[in-house]
């Protein structure tokens, strides 16, 4: 496949669903190939790479148990995979490691993306340590805390005047434009390879019965949900955990989607997932049907408690997106006595 070929000629567009490629491999081929490393490259038979990358290392994050939050919660066991340990706190640093390396790879010394704040924080990070030129475009309500962190790392920062929505548009203009490579992993099906490295982690270090994540674009837990279904397929474990997405109520397009239902205009404090228009909603709903998960929203109220909540009793300092999780487990009975990893994405102030 073309390392710069995203969408499907026949059926992508700038309609809903953008026909974003999908990457596929020799599974019998892998097994057993895994490499001696605690990062994203542990999986090169499965990543879209010639090599591994000389590049920030991330992946190979601890999975935290939290056995006074799983009592007071009535579960069997509750984890946290804890993605604030990467080099930039969040599990973006996954798809940015793969990013990174392609554009190595490729020769191009320029990169970009739209973001709301951490992927281009990541993104930064990353070509600031590897030489490239770094172009950001973010919403304009990116705040003041994510926008020096950019400028500390020597980005270019293109504030927009409207939503991530607007900002990404901006950002694939520019980009196309100019021949700059794209971190953007609504878009970009390589990228979705570096953060199923996410779920590949979980599968070998829990057997567990539900992933909760939070849901933007969808591309985090659909690329999770990826990454669980091929630990199956090399063999690292016989069993694929049941997917639960998480969006704020007041900006829940997947959720509503999920349950065919109209999507209300609202708003949230979670900037990381305030996505009204999710172009990986595809490949979502596919793994969400695959594996019999399930989407759910909550309030800010909630994620704000549970942000607390995730500090006190676990001690794990989680931005605000990341709490939903916790959020979501806290509002479903039906978890009750199961085995529950919360991803926690991201740990940067807002």
């Amino acid at each position: 496949m073309d390392p710069r070929a995203y969408l499907c000629p026949r059926c992508g567009g700038d309609h809903e669903d953008p026909g974003i490629f999908d990457v596929h491999y020799d599974y019998a081929a892998a097994r057993g190939q895994l490499a001696r490393r605690a990062d994203v490259f542990r999986y090169l038979p499965l990543l879209p790479v010639r090599g591994v990358g000389a590049v920030l290392n991330a992946g190979g994050t601890a999975m935290v148990e939290a056995p006074r939050l799983a009592k007071r919660l009535g579960l069997r066991a509750l984890y946290l995979k804890d993605e604030t340990r990467n080099p930039t706190r969040c599990l973006k640093d996954r798809a940015t490691a793969i990013a990174t390396t392609l554009a190595l790879e490729l020769g191009v010394r320029d990169v970009y993306c739209a973001s709301a704040g951490n992927a281009a924080i990541s993104l930064a990070g990353f070509a600031a340590h590897a030489g490239l030129r770094c172009h950001v475009f973010v919403p304009s309500y990116a705040s003041p805390v994510r926008l020096d962190w950019l400028r500390r790392f020597g980005a270019e920062v293109h504030v927009s005047k409207g939503d991530y929505d607007q900002a990404f548009a901006e950002a694939e203009e520019q980009g196309k434009a100019h021949g700059w490579y794209s971190r953007n992993c609504a878009f970009n099906p390589f990228l979705v390879e570096g953060k199923k490295t996410c779920g590949l982690e979980i599968a070998e270090q829990v057997p567990a019965d539900f992933v909760v994540a939070p849901v933007g674009d969808g591309c985090t837990l659909g690329g999770i949900g990826k990454g669980l279904r091929e630990a199956r397929e090399i063999g690292l474990t016989d069993r694929v955990p049941k997917l639960i997405g998480v969006q704020a109520a007041g900006v829940q397009p997947m959720v509503a989607r999920f349950r065919g239902v109209q999507a209300e205009a609202g708003d949230t404090k979670a900037a990381s997932i305030a996505v009204r228009r999710p172009r990986n909603a595809l490949r979502l709903m596919r793994e969400l049907r695959e594996c019999g998960g399930e989407m759910i929203a909550v309030s800010d109220v909630q994620i704000g408690e549970a942000q607390r909540v995730l500090a006190e009793d676990a001690g794990i300092v989680a931005e605000f997106t990341s709490a939903a999780t916790l959020a979501a487990v806290e509002s479903m009975e039906s978890l009750r006595g199961k085995t529950v990893v919360l991803v926690i994405t991201g740990g940067r102030p807002d």
